[in-house]
């Protein structure tokens, strides 16, 4: 199969959508799939066109002719994004042109997604297109005006069959546009199943605690910190270490300052799949407080890596988070605390709980991901 992935985010940026698709594109030319992907070309400074594990990558600017331009008077805003529309729409076109492919995956329906029936018209008209969602092309952008509204229904109806990563994600889908009823087909996320069981912990003489993750309000780090901050006194050779970047970043050290955990609590900032692996391997537990989580993807790394997980109930977390070993705690600074120190007595004591993680986990390899969408695509194929 030819397989054209369109993503709005891709490598060398890291998250939990460019993971996704890193990891599937990998598995699809493992197989003898021949992929291609298109992505931003965010900073410019990245090259157009480069080769990642012998994949071709072109990345391209999509910019929108978008009304907001005219009326805030940027006007070279909106002369960009009409050249644009049409520019990278006619890449994508002699790129779906010369690579032939037989089925184009869009992942991510933001304004990225909107170039791809652009591209499709004529000769190409008949090639199946699939929308992947991923969590905030759901609950975030859809939510913040009429025009993204219109956007996510106008093109989830177009295209051929969507995905969601979760159940959670797939109801909130189909609540945004009912029409989706029937249409959507759940893929939960993956995880390198070797590479967090085979991890070498992080070197530290210090235990601690573990939260990676966008440094973001939905993550919830602040009630992990406030939470922390009262079990700190019982337990004080404990460090709680985040990993991750965002915006959040200064408000969090403002809320560690002002509860005197300076020496208690790291910043570990950006980090890569690798070092995650490691991180986890020497940890005690993982923290996700989340206030809102798509799939939680950190979950799944750290029960491959066979280490409890402490998560909060939202989201698709319940979806395959095994109860116990790990547990569910609801989003409140409180609830945090009691469980904290339940987790922190226990792991003192060397009765904190592991077993049946990693065989969890490995029900969620790369490969078997790869092949369900690989079915999504045969079946588009099949109704074209």
């Amino acid at each position: 199969m030819r397989i054209l992935l369109i993503s709005a985010r891709y490598l060398p940026h890291r998250g939990g959508l460019e993971s996704v698709v890193h990891h599937i594109a990998r598995e699809f030319r493992q197989q003898g799939h021949s992929v291609q992907i298109i992505t931003s070309r965010y900073p410019r400074s990245l090259p157009y066109k480069e080769v990642i594990d012998g994949m071709q990558v072109t990345r391209l600017h999509f910019l929108l002719p978008d009304q907001k331009y005219l009326r805030n008077y940027r006007f070279d805003l909106w002369l960009a994004g009409l050249w644009f529309y049409f520019y990278s729409s006619q890449v994508i076109r002699r790129t779906i042109n010369e690579f032939q492919p037989d089925v184009i995956n869009n992942h991510y329906l933001n304004e990225v997604a909107e170039f791809t029936p652009r591209s499709l018209t004529g000769r190409f008209s008949t090639i199946p297109w699939v929308i992947s969602l991923h969590g905030g092309d759901v609950d975030g952008e859809p939510l913040l005006g009429r025009t993204n509204k219109e956007r996510f229904s106008r093109l989830s109806r177009q295209a051929y069959g969507l995905t969601a990563c979760s159940n959670f994600l797939a109801a909130q889908a189909r609540t945004l546009e009912p029409a989706l009823q029937g249409k959507i087909q759940v893929i939960h996320n993956g995880v390198d199943v070797q590479l967090f069981a085979e991890a070498s912990p992080f070197p530290t003489d210090h235990p601690y605690i573990l939260a990676v993750g966008q440094l973001s309000s939905h993550k919830g780090f602040d009630l992990l910190i406030e939470a922390f901050a009262q079990e700190a006194g019982k337990y004080p050779q404990v460090q709680l270490w985040i990993a991750g970047e965002g915006q959040e970043r200064s408000a969090l050290e403002l809320l560690i300052s002002q509860n005197k955990l300076k020496q208690r609590v790291q910043f570990m900032g950006k980090v890569d799949e690798v070092t995650v692996a490691s991180l986890i391997a020497g940890c005690l537990f993982i923290a996700m407080p989340s206030r809102r989580e798509p799939f939680g993807i950190v979950a799944l790394e750290g029960m491959a890596a066979g280490k409890p997980v402490l998560a909060t109930p939202v989201g698709g977390l319940p979806e395959f988070l095994p109860v116990p070993p790990n547990r569910l705690v609801p989003p409140d600074a409180t609830a945090w605390t009691g469980a904290l120190d339940e987790w922190l007595h226990l792991a003192e004591s060397g009765k904190l709980q592991v077993g049946g993680n990693a065989e969890a986990a490995a029900q969620h390899g790369w490969s078997s991901v790869a092949n369900q969408y690989l079915r999504v695509y045969q079946q588009v194929l099949n109704n074209a």
